[in-house]
């Protein structure tokens, strides 16, 4: 769903730029932009099941294909509902080491497998593709000199001629190695502002994560904090209850702890802005509530102040990497599933 940001509001760009082809994971991507007025080509960047398959057929869509037995059932599927026109698919070659989606032809075994996708009817080649699964230089211009090799392979064993589209890169390979990017991109991260890498800090992020103070209470010292009893309060404080938890995909690893026997979340150093001022977060992120401490501001902070867990606000930011850091998780791993758990809001840049 574009990284967390939401398909339906970046479809409107996709338009406006007259994008020629997307990349998509799942059925209800497809079925929102061709809702949303996209005539372009659609190609699954997965293995899809059957069943996918077979409801996205409504969508006009591309299939990733790896695998001869897969092939043969989408074949078959294909038939019973159009026996003359055939299905366009990308044939996904393993020659980057990710094993993953792609026919391996460095063996005899991948090899007969491949032979055999190209020999099943009501499927049509229109694609080829790999994925790089890092980001060094040496490595990719190796793999894509094996992927060029395998392209090789296939066209002296029945590729049959005409128009096909070659990718490989991925937004590292497309903004450092211009030889990977043959005949489309795959640009992701870059597109929303991933700023998860140094190659990326150029770019700004499109998403910032925001919630609302619903209460400030007050505590004595020495009272614990939520579950567990894992933070435990050294002074009279004063308590912001946040609405957001793990069921939001708020991470329980962004707990604070301040007690021994949890020693991992002592490492966290996890912060909030509220007001341009960074709170930190105390005890352990719950279902749906996080505690911060705004003791000593406690007289500022007004219910439905705006809190941001996620972005700038005023002169301040929390990064993506202070995310990272903090979760001990991936950012679009977190912004994935925060931005499929909450309501979104487009603003102007």
């Amino acid at each position: 769903d574009a990284y967390g940001n939401g398909l339906d509001l970046l479809m409107p760009s996709v338009l406006k730029m007259k994008i020629a082809a997307i990349g998509f994971a799942s059925n209800e991507e497809a079925r929102i932009a061709r809702q949303m007025g996209f005539k372009g080509r659609l190609f699954r960047v997965r293995t899809g099941t059957l069943d996918e398959i077979e409801d996205a057929f409504a969508f006009r869509v591309e299939e990733l294909v790896g695998n001869p037995v897969a092939a043969a059932r989408i074949a078959q599927a294909w038939r019973r509902k159009d026996a003359v026109r055939p299905l366009p698919i990308h044939l996904c070659l393993n020659a980057d080491g990710m094993s993953r989606n792609g026919v391996e032809l460095k063996t005899d075994y991948g090899k007969t497998d491949a032979r055999a996708i190209l020999e099943t009817a009501s499927l049509k080649i229109v694609g080829l593709m790999t994925h790089y699964p890092t980001e060094d230089k040496d490595d990719i211009l190796r793999q894509l000199a094996r992927f060029e090799q395998d392209t090789q392979w296939l066209k002296a064993n029945g590729l049959p001629p005409g128009p096909i589209v070659r990718h490989t890169a991925n937004t590292f390979a497309t903004l450092h190695h211009p030889q990977t990017r043959l005949d489309m991109v795959r640009v992701g991260g870059a597109l929303y502002g991933d700023t998860s890498a140094d190659f990326l800090a150029r770019f700004r992020p499109t998403i910032t994560l925001k919630s609302r103070v619903a209460a400030v209470n007050h505590f004595p010292a020495d009272e614990t904090v939520a579950y567990d009893r894992t933070y435990r309060l050294t002074r009279e404080s004063f308590l912001a209850n946040i609405p957001i938890g793990y069921s939001d995909g708020y991470r329980r690893s962004l707990s604070h702890a301040n007690q021994p026997d949890f020693p991992n979340e002592g490492k966290n150093d996890t912060q909030v802005l509220i007001g341009g001022k960074r709170y930190p977060l105390v005890g352990r992120v719950t279902m749906n509530t996080l505690m911060v401490d705004v003791t000593g501001d406690q007289d500022r902070i007004n219910l439905e102040d705006e809190v941001v867990l996620f972005g700038r606000q005023g002169g301040d930011v929390i990064t993506q990497a202070e995310f990272e850091k903090n979760s001990a998780s991936y950012g679009p791993d977190l912004l994935a599933v925060l931005g499929n758990s909450l309501p979104k809001v487009l603003k102007k840049a």
